[in-house]
């Protein structure tokens, strides 16, 4: 289990808290670290994991933590599928896991708390897609628009947090 220490942490980016509900597989690797998933005969996508559930707990301009049942290893590669309130669609991420630690104080069976960087979201590379907005002081991202839609909803929420 790999454990962030306060003092070794390296956030750049602000966190706002976020509770929906998350659904994620671990996409298995190849050599060169080649990403890639089972096709069925009919070229349905077809993972070799089993899907697993989460709950977010806060997200960034690149970054997503969740809290699950399952411990993952740093460098896995998932496959995200978030489900915010009153959304009939999910929000698609893929993303690596750089951290995860046992979470205590957690109700149900939720005990490990996992930090992700955002690779794509609904099929845009994160990388790349950040900026600054000034008049709002806003760092702005695929990620946080796919949760907040946009500068107004985000600057509001900021007020009441």
């Amino acid at each position: 289990m790999n454990n962030p220490s306060k003092e070794n942490e390296q956030r750049r980016h602000e966190r706002y808290p976020v509770e929906a509900k998350v659904y994620f597989n671990v996409s298995y690797q190849v050599m060169a670290r080649l990403k890639f998933q089972i096709l069925d005969k009919d070229k349905h996508d077809k993972t070799l994991s089993e899907k697993l559930s989460a709950m977010t707990k806060n997200v960034s301009v690149e970054g997503l933590c969740f809290i699950s049942t399952r411990e993952l290893k740093k460098g896995d590669f998932l496959n995200l599928y978030v489900y915010l309130p009153d959304a009939k669609e999910p929000i698609t991420m893929q993303g690596e896991v750089r951290w995860c630690q046992e979470s205590s104080g957690q109700k149900d069976d939720l005990k490990f708390e996992t930090g992700v960087k955002l690779t794509n979201v609904n099929g845009k590379a994160v990388l790349g897609s950040t900026y600054h907005d000034g008049a709002n002081q806003i760092i702005w991202s695929p990620v946080l628009e796919s949760f907040f839609g946009s500068f107004r909803r985000l600057a509001e929420r900021r007020v009441a947090t």
